[in-house]
């Protein structure tokens, strides 16, 4: 199994009212924004000299909960901090954005970091999918499957074309540079819905699947490997990601005292070493190659204690899962 660390620049200082959305914007010290940023760069280098596997960036906005409006803005810091890892851009929310604005971005990316992007395109939730223009799109998940078809052309065509489609039309679409990976970067589509996954399956497409229980990934990986041998494929599991909030420790007993006790949200991922690794292997039962971490509002000195705690009591038994 591979691990994958979330670096997205969650803010580190305290916010009066942040259980409203959106959070408004006199509540950020851009002093403390600033510094949320470059502590997740040095939280995202040492993940990768401590063998993580993947960085990995995503996309929110109206909050701190992360400090990346534009993943592919935050992704273009993180190669020049990241020399090893994979970069996984988990991902943009294509409806929010053009869709060939984004394949010229992520073909630049894979050049400039030696071929090292992955990314997951995204629907997106609805108060994100309403950001630019105020209400959510009639059909936002139609535009994001139309949306990954265009830019997987877009990386593949070996000459100019014009695509007319039922959410995007466009005259003429020629992406300079090609990505540094062929045919294109490893591509994941979300596998939160049913029909999600059968897109993923029949699309040839990794599958990544955030926050549920087990069980649900189980049926979920069922119905992927279902539809992709009837398309005529087999994923392995390294095509299957999944991500949670993460809240390791040395201990079970100093990750409870971490999260500040029962009552507090509990992560997926929870605990001392062995049992993060008991739930970790659980998930390799259920299917899942790809295990990206997120560490949620824990400091900066916690997480990267927790990154030296993954690299050295956890990561190793993962390679032999």
């Amino acid at each position: 199994m591979k691990l994958s660390l979330l670096c997205a620049g969650s803010y580190e200082g305290r916010v009066a009212g942040r259980a409203a959305w959106p959070v408004p914007p006199e509540a950020c010290d851009p002093e403390v924004a600033r510094r949320s940023l470059t502590d997740n760069l040095s939280l995202a280098r040492h993940a990768d000299e401590a063998g993580f596997d993947w960085i990995s960036v995503s996309e929110h906005h109206f909050g701190p909960i992360m400090l990346t409006p534009n993943p592919l803005v935050w992704a273009g810091a993180l190669t020049q901090a990241v020399r090893r890892a994979n970069i996984a851009l988990l991902g943009p929310v294509l409806p929010l954005n053009n869709p060939v604005r984004v394949a010229e971005e992520v073909a630049m990316l894979d050049a400039i970091s030696g071929g090292r992007i992955v990314v997951l395109f995204l629907r997106g939730v609805p108060n994100e999918t309403r950001t630019y223009d105020g209400e959510e799109p009639s059909d936002a998940r139609g535009a994001t499957q139309e949306g990954i078809e265009l830019i997987l052309k877009a990386w593949t065509a070996p000459k100019p074309f014009a695509w007319e489609g039922e959410h995007h039309k466009y005259g003429l679409v020629a992406v300079w540079p090609r990505p540094c990976q062929q045919p294109h970067p490893p591509v994941f589509g979300s596998g939160n819905s049913e029909d999600s996954v059968v897109f993923a399956a029949r699309k040839r497409l990794g599958l990544a699947i955030s926050f549920a229980p087990p069980e649900q990934v189980a049926r979920a990986v069922a119905l992927y490997r279902a539809e992709a041998e009837k398309a005529g494929w087999a994923p392995t599991p390294g095509h299957i990601l999944y991500r949670a909030v993460a809240q390791v420790g040395e201990t079970d007993a100093a990750a409870e005292s971490a999260a500040g006790g029962e009552g507090r949200f509990r992560p997926y991922f929870f605990g001392g070493p062995q049992r993060v690794l008991d739930q970790i292997a659980r998930l390799a039962a259920a299917g899942v190659g790809i295990v990206d971490m997120a560490f949620a509002a824990v400091g900066h000195a916690r997480a990267m204690a927790a990154v030296d705690i993954l690299a050295e009591q956890v990561l190793p038994t993962m390679r032999t899962m």
